[in-house]
């Protein structure tokens, strides 16, 4: 019996398109699965900077915070932050709630560093006005507490993660 050479390449073409496919797809879900173990980052404050903004008319003042975030990765995958909604507590006072908007890649087994900006409005430096007064005469340590939600880009999807830190000051 005589084969058609066509028949036996397409054949052969087939079976390696096959083989490449599976092993491409076996590849993916080793990916998949170890992106589906995804152990949530540690937290830490590492630089302070608050600003104090005095306006006329003294309603428009305000105190800007920003916060440096270390956020140590220990997955074996890289993360891409990209938001995070936090509580901003100052010696265990509620102060406010905010969001910051985040695009940072954080390398498999790394760090990165993310800003994150406050600004605290004239009506809440009022109800503060007395542990802030302490905090810059020096009579009473700040601490700096956030509690919130990371949110990142992974092989998986988005994922929301929480996110505790203190510091003090």
């Amino acid at each position: 019996m005589k084969r058609n050479p066509l028949t036996l390449g397409t054949l052969l073409a087939f079976l390696c398109f096959s083989s490449g496919l599976a092993v491409f797809l076996l590849s993916g879900c080793s990916a998949i699965r170890s992106a589906l173990d995804i152990e949530n980052p540690r937290y830490s404050i590492r630089n302070i900077h608050p600003r104090l903004d005095i306006a006329i008319p003294l309603s428009s003042s305000s105190v800007d915070i920003d916060f440096d975030l270390e956020v140590d990765n220990p997955n074996d995958v890289g993360l891409r932050l990209d938001q995070v909604d936090f509580n901003l507590f100052i010696n265990d006072s509620h102060v406010l709630d905010s969001m910051s908007q985040q695009n940072i890649n954080i390398p498999a087994n790394g760090r990165g560093d993310v800003r994150l900006r406050t600004r605290i409005g004239y009506q809440n430096v009022r109800s503060l006005w007395t542990e802030i007064v302490d905090i810059a005469s020096g009579r009473q340590r700040a601490k700096y507490e956030l509690r919130g939600n990371a949110y990142y880009d992974t092989p998986v999807g988005r994922l929301r993660l929480p996110v505790t830190v203190f510091s003090t000051r």
